[in-house]
């Protein structure tokens, strides 16, 4: 038999992921095997399964790439890594746990590499009505929603030349033109110490990768108080859920207003970004153009009835703090 080779396997399995515009994929242990599933933007498709010895070294091999504990099969682990293709590179976030029987799962993220093609959306014209002051712009939408990509090819576009300092876990995008800092919980590298660092460097960009507790939040503010421009992350459901959001972080209304200068709420809508903007009145944003916007994308056969009913927004939910899926 035909000694298994991680290094090939892994190459192959990512190669089909990248031609079938895979985002994610899931290695999941079903009784002695692990199922394999691809996730696109609307559906997971099973796509093979391994032996558990087997997949265990695959996920050893990409594990190792990442700079994550090889030893480690029961807490949760993330690293990123890049893997070379054989016309290409991938971009790769990993995520791992062990279940309550102790078997290890991974999902891995596919994401661009720098260099690659930007992101396309279905109508750019929020790239002209972006204000250019100082302040917070903050980005919303599910996990996979390209949140990450449209930051970046903002800060490239509008920043060019120009003092950009990131602040990630981990870092999702390679930009070589960026200061890029990664959390590190070994050395004592968390959102609030980097944060206090880049006050002291004083960027002109600062990204902040995603506001996922009260602390983090509070940082980020006072980051937009001192004369920067912060781009970052957060999860909500719809342009007025961020604002629900920011308050269970516990942000006062007083400082929302005094920092926040735009909310862009975005999906992936077949391969391409859909984007809604407001830069007032975040809380009373209507989900009207955003489901108008859908609907036009319905009747031209981007999306099935099904997916248009899960992608629009309810007013009766427009200030749900959390997506369903995010």
């Amino acid at each position: 038999m035909e000694a298994f080779e991680a290094q090939i396997y892994a190459k192959n399995l990512l190669e089909e992921a990248v031609s079938k515009q895979v985002q994610d994929i899931y290695l999941l242990p079903l009784g002695d095997h692990y199922q394999i599933y691809f996730r696109t933007a609307f559906t997971r498709e099973e796509s093979s399964h391994l032996p558990a010895g087997e997949a265990l070294a695959l996920m050893s091999h990409l594990k190792f790439l990442a700079g994550m504990n090889l030893g480690e099969h029961r807490r949760s682990q993330l690293g990123a890594t890049s893997y070379e293709l054989s016309e290409s590179q991938v971009r790769l976030r990993l995520s791992t746990v062990g279940d309550f029987r102790g078997h290890e799962s991974m999902v891995i993220r596919l994401l661009p590499e720098a260099g690659q093609q930007s992101l396309h959306y279905w109508d750019d014209s929020f790239f002209a009505e972006l204000p250019k002051a100082p302040g917070l712009y903050l980005f919303a939408g599910p996990v996979g929603s390209g949140k990450t990509s449209l930051m970046y090819q903002l800060a490239r576009k509008d920043f060019a030349g120009r003092q950009i300092m990131t602040i990630e876990d981990p870092v999702e995008i390679r930009e070589e033109a960026f200061l890029q800092l990664q959390l590190n919980s070994v050395i004592g590298s968390d959102y609030e110490s980097l944060i206090k660092l880049a006050l002291r460097h004083r960027p002109e960009l600062l990204i902040v990768g995603e506001i996922r507790d009260p602390l983090t939040a509070r940082m980020v503010f006072r980051a937009s108080l001192t004369g920067m421009t912060v781009f970052s992350s957060i999860h909500a459901g719809s342009i007025p859920g961020v604002i629900s959001r920011l308050r269970d972080f516990g942000l006062r209304d007083w400082e929302i207003k005094a920092s926040l200068k735009s909310v862009l709420y975005q999906r992936l809508i077949a391969g391409k970004g859909l984007v809604d903007l407001a830069k007032e009145n975040f809380e009373t944003k209507s989900p009207e153009a955003w489901n108008q916007k859908l609907s036009e994308l319905h009747a031209t056969g981007h999306l099935t009835a099904h997916q248009l009913e899960a992608e629009q927004i309810k007013p009766e939910r427009a200030t749900e703090a959390d997506s369903a899926d995010g």
